[in-house]
């Protein structure tokens, strides 16, 4: 599918607001360490006046309402002002949003994801390290035939498999972690669906994350879905 349909798909039939929480939650990606792309956004208000720049916060409920916190772009130049501008969303009338398929795409300067064979490779190893760890015999298991079109897909079961390993290779220097895994864990399962998952069936940790940044687990989440499970 062509980019630009995608992301126009992606937009299907979702209000302003809906929108604005959207531009909202890549800002907070951010925030958290995740490398995505933020489009610049043109707001449209309702005096006729339009205001450019990337959104930083749509504030929730306080006595005066919401509002919406936009990191000003110079009127002409892309260049960033070192200004915030607050303005309140029943305000705006419309919105444009530039470089459209850019919408939660990894940040252009990442280095691309590895190809198939490379990422099979890289998540052999880690499994005979992690495997080395533990002691007993760890089978890994991906789902390579079911993996939406590349290469988002494959950046998205790279991501995973990097946080996955991380935090099963620092639940082995632990006594206890060490133990559960042990106890517990004979098969590792990685797959990529509509939203993230982390499940133990019998002796098979299956772990599920989204293609798009929005939803992902980080590191840390991702380490207490899987201590619950153990």
């Amino acid at each position: 599918m062509d980019p630009l349909e995608k992301a126009l798909k992606g937009l299907e039939a979702r209000t302003l607001e809906e929108l604005l929480t959207r531009l909202a939650e890549l800002q907070s990606l951010r925030a958290r360490g995740e490398p995505v792309r933020l489009p610049q956004v043109t707001l449209h208000l309702r005096s006729g006046r339009e205001l450019q720049g990337f959104l930083l916060e749509l504030r929730g409920e306080s006595p005066g309402g919401k509002a919406v916190v936009l990191h000003a772009m110079s009127a002409h130049t892309r260049r960033s002002e070192p200004d915030a501008i607050f303005v309140r969303p029943e305000a705006i009338e419309a919105i444009t949003v530039h470089d459209l398929p850019s919408l939660g795409q990894p940040a252009r300067d990442l280095p691309p994801p590895p190809n198939k064979l490379e990422l099979r490779r890289k998540l052999a190893q880690r499994r005979d390290s992690l495997a080395a760890a533990l002691g007993t015999p760890l089978e890994l298991e991906v789902d390579w035939d079911r993996l939406p079109p590349e290469p988002d897909a494959l950046e998205a079961l790279d991501v995973l498999g990097t946080r996955a390993f991380g935090v099963l290779e620092g639940l082995t220097r632990e006594l206890l972690g060490l133990e559960a895994l042990r106890t517990h864990v004979r098969k590792l399962h990685l797959a990529v669906g509509s939203a993230a998952q982390v499940l133990r069936q019998q002796e098979s940790l299956r772990l599920i994350t989204p293609v798009g940044a929005v939803g992902r687990m980080t590191q840390e989440e991702l380490r207490g879905a899987i201590e619950k499970v153990l």
